[in-house]
């Protein structure tokens, strides 16, 4: 197996942690939907989309990266963008430029759920404290 394919289904199967990602947005969804007419909900709601919106295009990414198998497809596969991106496929990237995308994209989805979980546990824990006084 070639470096290329072999980088290819390790960064497939990391890409594959979107469904995860999305699980982990479930119990924040719940305390959106209890909250939702308390002020918390609004910033748990904007984080919740952030999050997705992140896993949407993890989930692209794996759907993309499993059309790559060699450098030979990049040209071809640029083409193949630019008809529904034509100012972003303008230039040709290389692999290593995708990969360092996909990296980027996959922390700023783990850092987006991080912070959502952290925003719902503050907020459970204001209320907490709030309904006890």
């Amino acid at each position: 197996m070639s470096d290329i394919m072999m980088t290819n289904r390790i960064v497939q199967i990391h890409l594959a942690s979107w469904r995860y990602f999305a699980a982990l947005t479930l119990p924040p969804l719940a305390l959106i939907l209890s909250l939702f007419y308390f002020a918390l909900s609004l910033p748990l709601m904007v984080l919740f989309f952030i999050t997705h919106y992140y896993c949407w295009r993890l989930w692209l990414d794996e759907r993309l990266f499993a059309l790559l198998n060699n450098e030979d497809d990049l040209a071809e596969f640029d083409r193949g963008m630019a008809q529904l991106w034509p100012k972003k496929f303008a230039r040709s990237r290389s692999l290593a430029d995708r990969l360092h995308g996909t990296r980027v994209m996959f922390y700023r989805a783990m850092i987006s759920l991080l912070v959502l979980w952290l925003v719902s546990l503050c907020s459970v824990s204001y209320l907490a404290l709030t309904l006890v006084e």
